[in-house]
């Protein structure tokens, strides 16, 4: 009996311990933009810190644990009170956002990203227009690029193959204000909107091979030209609806990732399992690997192995011809028919 009881104050320490912490972190970071936590935000959160103090000092466990409950229900109702925009002080480069025309099977695109890097931080903005035709998709490809410091953490991205050597990639990103900096625990407070940043891999994939040294996996997807179609025109429709309905970036829920499970979903009899390669997309090519999604002719490793493109993208730093040469390929090499699943 003793032990069950000791069980039982240590879960409900533990569960004090969590709302407290939750209800904390909430009133103190929710919304909170480039400029940091307001001096208010602290005094609340210790006022109701208090709140919850001295419900237990002079009544019971029980009823102190049911304010805490009240308090943590009347911050969540505020938390939705906390709206996402569109006309925010937007870093430099992501203070244009993409969007899309289409008619029947052509898809007009603006503000497509082309920059040119001399570092992360220096660069020569480049904007432009292109219409790409659904008729001339030849396959997409899956991007993983792992952070380094955090094992597990990565970011994702889909670029699309068109004939005549044209690619364009889609991200999935936090839209930054100026002077912003990502954090994954502020992604669970409602500090980011999500945008689709869509443009050319010399500026995607080139940013995050060449001047961030991350690695970069390049995986060709294993689908049907009907597939790949959907899943393309199922990315502009939610880039469009961005524009008109913004939203949240989640850590957990609504990030890079989860974002191109839901894509997958909608247009494929794949079900993808929510795991912790979702959570840890590090490690979301084992998942597609496993789910046959990508190149399955080799065990995962030497699977990594061959689409790691650094070298390549080094070597080809600069050139107009960047997206053929990652892939291996030269400039009057035409692309492999596409692989693809039933």
């Amino acid at each position: 009996m003793r032990l069950l009881a000791r069980a039982g104050t240590v879960g409900l320490f533990v569960l004090f311990a969590l709302g407290l912490t939750w209800l904390v972190s909430t009133v103190v970071l929710t919304g909170v933009g480039p400029q940091g936590p307001a001096w208010w935000r602290y005094g609340v959160a210790l006022l109701l810190v208090v709140a919850v103090g001295v419900a237990w000092r002079r009544g019971s466990r029980g009823r102190a644990l049911g304010v805490l409950a009240v308090l943590c229900v009347c911050v969540f109702a505020w938390t939705r009170t906390v709206r996402p925009s569109l006309t925010r002080d937007w870093a430099p480069d992501l203070i244009r956002s993409a969007r899309a025309d289409i008619q029947g099977s052509r898809v007009t695109f603006h503000d497509l990203r082309d920059f040119r890097y001399r570092s992360t931080t220096d660069w020569d903005e480049a904007w432009y227009s292109a219409t790409y035709d659904t008729h001339e998709l030849v396959r997409a490809w899956f991007i993983v690029e792992p952070f380094s410091g955090f094992e597990g953490a990565a970011h994702t991205m889909v670029s699309f193959e068109f004939s005549g050597d044209r690619f364009l990639v889609f991200s999935v990103e936090i839209r930054r204000e100026r002077g912003e900096t990502f954090s994954a625990v502020g992604g669970l407070f409602r500090q980011f909107e999500l945008t689709y940043v869509v443009g050319d891999e010399r500026d995607l994939v080139q940013l995050r091979s060449n001047y961030r040294r991350d690695d970069v996996y390049l995986h060709p997807i294993r689908a049907s030209k009907e597939r790949t179609t959907a899943f393309f025109l199922d990315m502009v429709q939610r880039m469009n609806d961005l524009q008109q309905r913004p939203e949240f970036y989640d850590s957990l829920t609504n990030n890079c990732t989860t974002n191109l499970v839901r894509h997958l979903e909608k247009v494929s009899a794949t079900n993808v399992p929510y795991d912790h390669r979702t959570l840890l997309p590090a490690y979301s090519d084992e998942l597609a690997f496993e789910l046959g999604l990508i190149d399955t002719d080799v065990d995962l490793a030497r699977t990594r192995e061959r689409h790691l493109i650094n070298a390549l993208a080094l070597a080809a730093q600069g050139r107009d011809d960047f997206s053929l040469r990652i892939r291996g390929r030269g400039p009057a090499v035409s692309a492999p028919a596409a692989s693809t699943l039933p």
